[in-house]
């Protein structure tokens, strides 16, 4: 065997990550890239094109799952869905991502007229569910099928806008509060259906981030929300994995104690920091740079990348899956999103040789 060449799995992505978070034996180490937008670009289409069809949506992760060979398929309307569904408008740029052009609560005033989303009918919520239904009846056998939506603060965030919102915490905090509640409640029939069709959820918070709350904020305003919504996926679902961009490392514990089944970690954190923090109680997955490594760096780079992730994380007592410390950039290059994953395969065999990666 050549030193370059990829060894064959003996796990299905489904059975691989499985085993990591059971604390069974498996092949290698999952890598979970979460292609999103990126996706679009495999099968050359618009990103706006792709966010406005569930076929176009669903046949572009499938064939990007087959061109790369990653462990793990998803869509998602990510942080603006519910909040587009219940009312706020999205623009959709042409190979950009969406963002909110109008929000539904301008005034305090206007969240007594919100109702919560009908997940069958109203926004994009009918496009998202569709696409997961025929992911799960086309790879649902051999890779995990999840959807991504947005944590309490950043739904609200996209109801009220992010700079109202911060100015809620503030001057209105009641308000805030009743925002975060009715966030939480319209999340929740979304969440049902998906949990009903089989798939997984993952929550992305980047409005929770430490560049824009304080840890006492986070304490106040997004924990109690996120620990209900979380408590709330777990009765008819997986626990879900949960992101928060930035340096979260003073609400460590906050995220883990929400009761997430794996934190996914921002690459401004220290793997090993939070491996011997929160290492022992939750999964922790993470934190190939996306931009000057997917983005701007080379095969060589990110293979560098990926042994600096392993070196600090593969030994993570309750497990490590080897992913992105935020979003996937569109325009990746693909050669970059090969060598993350033949990277994964050639190096994180187990039981692990520190020696690959050393």
């Amino acid at each position: 065997m050549t030193e370059n060449r990829i060894p064959e799995d003996r796990m299905t992505p489904k059975e691989r990550i499985a085993a990591v978070i059971a604390g069974r034996p498996f092949d290698r180490i999952p890598c979970i890239p979460s292609l999103g937008e990126h996706a679009a670009l495999v099968i050359n289409i618009k990103v706006s094109e792709y966010h406005l069809s569930s076929k176009l949506m669903a046949r572009a992760q499938i064939e990007a799952y087959r061109t790369y060979g990653h462990d793990g398929v998803g869509v998602g309307p990510g942080h603006q869905g519910v909040a587009e569904a219940a009312g706020s408008r999205l623009a959709f740029p042409d190979y950009g991502t969406p963002y909110v052009a109008d929000c539904a609560v301008k005034e305090p005033v206007d969240l007594s007229r919100l109702s919560v989303p009908d997940p069958h009918r109203d926004g994009r919520l009918p496009i998202f569910l569709e696409a997961i239904e025929t992911l799960l009846e086309e790879v649902g056998e051999e890779s995990p099928v999840s959807l991504t939506l947005g944590g309490p603060l950043s739904t609200a965030s996209s109801l009220r806008g992010t700079e109202a919102l911060m100015r809620d915490l503030y001057n209105d905090p009641e308000f805030a509060h009743r925002l975060l509640s009715f966030s939480v409640e319209a999340t929740l029939p979304f969440v049902r259906e998906v949990a009903k069709l089989g798939g997984g959820i993952g929550i992305v918070d980047p409005v929770s981030s430490g560049s824009l709350i304080s840890a006492s904020q986070f304490q106040q305003f997004a924990f109690p929300y996120t620990k209900s919504l979380i408590d709330e996926i777990r009765k008819v679902a997986k626990p879900p994995t949960l992101h928060i961009c930035g340096n979260t490392s003073k609400i460590w514990n906050e995220m883990v104690e929400a009761g997430p089944g794996a934190l996914s970690l921002d690459n401004v954190i220290d793997l090993e920091a939070a491996k011997r923090a929160v290492g022992d109680r939750v999964v922790i997955s993470g934190n190939v740079r996306p931009s000057e490594t997917m983005l701007f760096g080379t095969p060589a780079l990110v293979e560098e990348n990926v042994k600096e992730c392993l070196r600090k994380a593969y030994d993570s007592p309750k497990g490590y899956i080897l992913a992105l410390g935020c979003a996937l950039p569109i325009r990746t290059p693909p050669e970059n999103i090969h060598a993350l994953v033949g990277a994964a395969k050639r190096l994180g065999r187990y039981p692990y040789d520190p020696e690959l990666f050393g």
